[in-house]
């Protein structure tokens, strides 16, 4: 069966606002297309790739879905430390995460196109490009319609189903650990996630009205351009 992987990325005046991704079949292209325009508010480039797919491998997700909210953005980020901890991440580098994102990670402290690459020994930034990052693509649910009406049902939001799909691809291709919230002003839960503690909501992560987000993911740098490769070339697809 041939598939197809669909992505937007959408910027304002330089900067990155929106991004998505779907891996279809072909007679899936047209109404794909028109979904994923749509969903940048605003925007002054928007960019369409459609891209053929040769080899794509079929994963069963695993990870454990939870949820905490707390009062105010202060006890959530320190939760969120909590669980990078937990999840081996030293919690110098983990609050180290939080700042970055919260200051804007690109050199000139705005949201960067991609995540961070952080070695989870020394807090060494990884990347070569410090305004793109490194970008999880071609990853997508098998059965996106029932994916979407499980979580949905079990409380959770459409954000969920993409958010859980990267992170679940992140962990598959070696990340240890990651934390994300999101650049969009009114959506302030973000997660960590890792093989150890799962997919972890956290709310909330920023305040409301805050455009600044991104993602940290903590690797070793002995296994970069394996990660990289991975996270950046392997066309994944998700059963849940």
């Amino acid at each position: 069966m041939e598939w197809v992987s669909v992505r937007m990325r959408a910027s304002l005046r330089g900067r990155h606002v929106s991004g998505a991704e779907r891996i279809v079949r072909q007679e899936d292209i047209p109404s794909t297309l028109c979904e994923l325009i749509k969903r940048p508010k605003t925007y002054d480039q928007l960019h369409l790739t459609v891209e053929r797919l040769k080899d794509v491998e079929i994963f069963r997700a695993n990870l454990k879905i939870s949820s905490y909210t707390f009062e105010d953005v202060n006890e959530a980020r320190d939760f969120a430390v909590q669980v990078l901890s937990k999840s081996g991440v030293s919690e110098d580098l983990a609050r180290k995460a939080v700042n970055l994102i919260r200051s804007g990670a690109s050199p000139e402290g705005w949201n960067m196109r991609g995540a961070v690459l952080m070695d989870i020994n020394t807090g060494e930034r990884l990347e070569e490009d410090p305004y793109r990052g490194v970008r999880t693509v071609r990853v997508d649910w098998l059965k996106r319609e029932e994916v979407s009406r499980y979580l949905t049902s079990q409380g959770y939001t459409l954000r969920t189903v993409d958010a859980l799909a990267i992170a679940t691809k992140n962990i598959f291709c070696g990340v240890l650990a990651e934390l994300c919230w999101s650049d969009d002003p009114n959506y302030v839960t973000g997660y960590v996630a890792s093989s150890k503690m799962g997919y972890v909501r956290i709310s909330p992560l920023k305040r409301e009205g805050d455009p600044l987000g991104g993602r940290v993911y903590f690797v070793k740098k002995e296994e970069l351009r394996k990660v990289v490769e991975c996270l950046e070339r392997k066309a994944l697809l998700l059963d849940l």
